[in-house]
Formats: structure tokens, C-alpha cells, sequence
């Protein structure tokens, strides 16, 4: 076994990758991929908190690993005994969960002293830092992903998107970029989820966005590769980012703002 990089030294590869205090990161990492580092995950995210010190905001798509997407997608319902046991999302209890397949960095983040999450529990976003509240305090069960949604206003507050050994399908941004094309035939779905209200009682509301697992049928065909792959793709050949190895992986760092104007043109281009 390697030994574990140490957190220092790890976040001297971060600053060389072209993270700086101040910055607004969203992150989507490997574990696996990055290798042994000092103090584990809990090592990596507090290596990433100081890399953005002082001023800085890390942000991460955690999802809910309770979410009933499946269960209530486009007029699926649960019987009313499922309904009754289904637990309501608490974005505030350290111990709601997060979608395992977007990464067991995540269920650490969302561990972190003075992490913020978002009441929409599918589209859940987590934030730590200055602008964790700002970021993530509002987020519309009627849009997810587009206007309003937390990561809206990470584009609009000039956010970088960091893959840690992530593959390019992580690009969560780029489904903003997605709800900003204007291009016919967008996929929308709707679904129901349980979330508390102003008095602390569970009740099922609607939620409805645009499709992200594929927002035109082209792209969710079995075995295609989805919109977000493809755009990142055209994105990096491009070369308009940066990249470099972070511990054992290959990593890029995005513009959010530069990434989804590239994508909201490469999807108008094509298919408006």
C-alpha cells in the first residue's frame, strides 16, 4: 500500500491546479482514483477547505439516497402504507443520507461542521464556506436545475467546477446549461417528494424539472452517451480548461460560467 499523500502537500497540488482563496468550488471526486491521502476523505475535504481560505465556498451534488424519484416518476404513486413510512427529508440532520453514486465524498461533506444543504432532496446540493447560506438556502421544487436553483447562482457568483478523478458525466453544472438551451422537444418529468413543512409536519409535494437523464431522446437511448459526457467532451478538446494530477488522479478545473455558455451553444447549434 502507498503511502497516504499528506494533506498539505495535497492542497499544494490544488493550488497548482488553479484553486485560490476566495474561490467558489463545486466538486465531483474519486476516492478510489485519488489514492491514499493524510486523514482519508475527511483529509481531502478539509485539504479543499484550506486550499479556499480565507472567503472561500466548497459546493457538492449529493442527492438523497431516500429519494422516491422511481417510485413517484411521471404518475408512479406508492400505496398509501409506503407513503405514511416514507421518512420525510431533513436537510438539516447530520445524518440524512446522499446518493451513494455520486460519490462516498460526499456523505463526509454533508458531515462537515457548518454544512448547508438545500430543500430540494433529489437535485441536494451541500455547501460549506461564506456563501454556503446564499447558495444553497433556496432551492425550487419546480426547477431543480434552471433559474433559481443553487446552481444558478454558482455560475452567477463566477464558480469553478473541480473533477477529482471524476469522469466527465459528473459535470452536474452543465445540466443548468441544459434548462438555458433553447432548443424544442426538452424532456420534462415530474415526481413527488417528502419534505417538512413550516411546522415540522412531512407532506408530499411535486417536484418538475427538465429531464437530466437525457434531455432530448437522442440522449437517452440505452448505451448513448448522455448530454453532459458529450458537451464536457467538445468542452475539453477545445482546451479552454485546466488539468493536472491531484494525488494519484487526473484532474480538470472548470469555468462554470466559460463551461455553460459552451454548453447551452453547442446544444442550440445542434438542435435548435
Amino acid at each position: 500500500m502507498s503511502t497516504p499523500l499528506p494533506r498539505h502537500a495535497f492542497a499544494q497540488q490544488l493550488h497548482r491546479l488553479g484553486l485560490l482563496a476566495g474561490d467558489v468550488i463545486m466538486v465531483h471526486a474519486s476516492l478510489k482514483a485519488l489514492g491514499p491521502v493524510e486523514g482519508g476523505a475527511e483529509g481531502i475535504v478539509q485539504a479543499l477547505l484550506d486550499s479556499i481560505q480565507p472567503g472561500g465556498t466548497l459546493m457538492a451534488y449529493v442527492s438523497w439516497d431516500r429519494s422516491p424519484y422511481e417510485e413517484t416518476f411521471n404518475g408512479a404513486t406508492l400505496d398509501a402504507a409506503a407513503r405514511n413510512a416514507w421518512p420525510a427529508f431533513d436537510p438539516s440532520d447530520p445524518e440524512t443520507g446522499t446518493e451513494p453514486d455520486y460519490g462516498l465524498l460526499n456523505r463526509f461533506i454533508c458531515r462537515m461542521p457548518g454544512v448547508r444543504r438545500s430543500p430540494h432532496p433529489d437535485a441536494n446540493i451541500a455547501a460549506i464556506g461564506a456563501h454556503a447560506q446564499a447558495l444553497v438556502g433556496v432551492h425550487p421544487l419546480h426547477e431543480g436545475y434552471g433559474p433559481g436553483s443553487p446552481l444558478d447562482r454558482f455560475v452567477r457568483m463566477g464558480g469553478k467546477v473541480l473533477l477529482l478523478g471524476a469522469p466527465l458525466d459528473a459535470v452536474t453544472v452543465l445540466h443548468h446549461a441544459e434548462t438555458l438551451a433553447d432548443i424544442p422537444h426538452k424532456r420534462r418529468v415530474r415526481y413527488e417528494q417528502p419534505v417538512l413543512d413550516a411546522e415540522g409536519h412531512k407532506v408530499w409535494r411535486v417536484a418538475e424539472e427538465f429531464d437530466t437523464n437525457g434531455i432530448l431522446d437522442v440522449f437517452a437511448k440505452e448505451g448513448a452517451m448522455d448530454s453532459v459526457e458529450t458537451v464536457a467532451r467538445a468542452y475539453v478538446a477545445e482546451g479552454r480548461h485546466r488539468e493536472g494530477c491531484v494525488g494519484e488522479a487526473g484532474c480538470f478545473l472548470f469555468d462554470a460560467q466559460d463551461i455553460v455558455r459552451f454548453g447551452k451553444a453547442w446544444l442550440e447549434q445542434r438542435f435548435a
